[in-house]
């Protein structure tokens, strides 16, 4: 496949995004994927019912266009189903529009942030089977 119509099959959205660097943009995570970015939880204090998840629990981000608030809301819930949060608008942008071409992502919570703040490293799923891949002019 050529790179420019994998680019223009993701929106051109890969080319602009803001990848991690340093150790943590060559690592992959637990299955597989590609870390793609660092955040955190955003608006916990809305669920206050949901329990702090464990360091290394795998999330899942689920994109939530609905939200009146943010339409490019990406929500955060535990394995349970359980929701934490939100990634918070400056991460979410472009993951978002990823998302909404079939791209998958999940999190990994980070160890030894104490707190209220959940930090989070985003993966990009390597799994390309459900990409919306348009064709290139």
């Amino acid at each position: 496949m050529e790179r420019r119509s994998f680019l223009a099959g993701a929106g051109g959205a890969l080319a602009a995004l803001p990848f991690a660097t340093g150790a943590a943009a060559a690592a992959s995570g637990p299955t597989g994927g590609v870390g793609l970015l660092r955040s955190y939880v955003a608006n916990r204090d809305q669920f206050p019912q949901a329990q702090a998840p464990e360091p290394n629990e795998i999330l899942q981000l689920e994109r939530r266009p609905e939200r009146a608030y943010d339409p490019a809301s990406i929500a955060v819930l535990r394995g349970d189903g359980s929701q934490l949060g939100f990634l918070p608008s400056a991460s979410a942008g472009l993951l978002a529009a990823l998302l909404d071409q079939g791209f998958a992502a999940y999190a990994t919570t980070l160890p030894g942030t104490g707190g209220s703040e959940i930090a989070l490293q985003v993966y990009l799923d390597k799994d390309l089977s459900q990409v919306h891949w348009m064709a290139s002019s």
